[in-house]
C-alpha cells in the first residue's frame, strides 16, 4: 500500500469509529448539554386565545442558568407537525430549581414536543478581589 493510501484507510477508520460512538449516545458525557442539564414537564391547555404551552423547566445541574429558550413543536391530534417555535423563559432557571412559562401556540395545537433550544451559564463568583 501506498502511503496515501494508509492515510486515507486511517482516515475511513476514525471516522467509522467516531460516528458509531456519537450514534451509542450513551455512557458519560452523553447527549447535549441541553438535554443533560434541563428536563421540560408542559402540557397543552386552552388559553383565553386558544392553545398555549404551560410548564416548567428543571434545571438538573449546580449552575445557575440564564437566557434559556425552548424549541417548540406544535402537534396536531393526528401527531402530525403544525408548527415550529421559539420560546422564551421568562425567568432564570436556579440550580436544582424551576422555572416557569408560557407560549401561545397556532389553533389546532392538541400536544407540543418540547426540549431547551439554548441557554447561557451565569459565571460563578464576582472575580475581583485583591487590593
Amino acid at each position: 500500500m501506498t502511503h496515501h493510501r494508509v492515510t486515507l484507510a486511517a482516515i475511513a477508520l476514525t471516522l467509522m469509529a467516531a460516528t458509531g460512538a456519537a450514534a451509542q449516545d450513551t455512557g458519560f458525557g452523553a447527549g447535549t448539554p441541553e438535554s443533560r442539564y434541563f428536563r421540560v414537564d408542559a402540557t397543552v391547555t386552552a388559553g383565553r386565545r386558544g392553545p398555549q404551552l404551560e410548564g416548567y423547566v428543571y434545571n438538573v445541574y449546580d449552575a445557575h442558568a440564564t437566557r434559556v429558550r425552548l424549541n417548540v413543536e406544535a402537534l396536531d391530534a393526528a401527531g402530525r407537525l403544525i408548527e415550529r417555535r421559539v420560546a422564551y423563559v421568562p425567568l432564570d432557571v436556579p440550580p436544582r430549581g424551576r422555572s416557569f412559562f408560557q407560549a401561545p401556540l397556532p389553533a389546532g395545537t392538541t400536544t407540543a414536543r418540547v426540549s431547551v433550544l439554548n441557554f447561557e451559564w451565569v459565571p460563578r463568583g464576582a472575580g475581583g478581589g485583591g487590593m
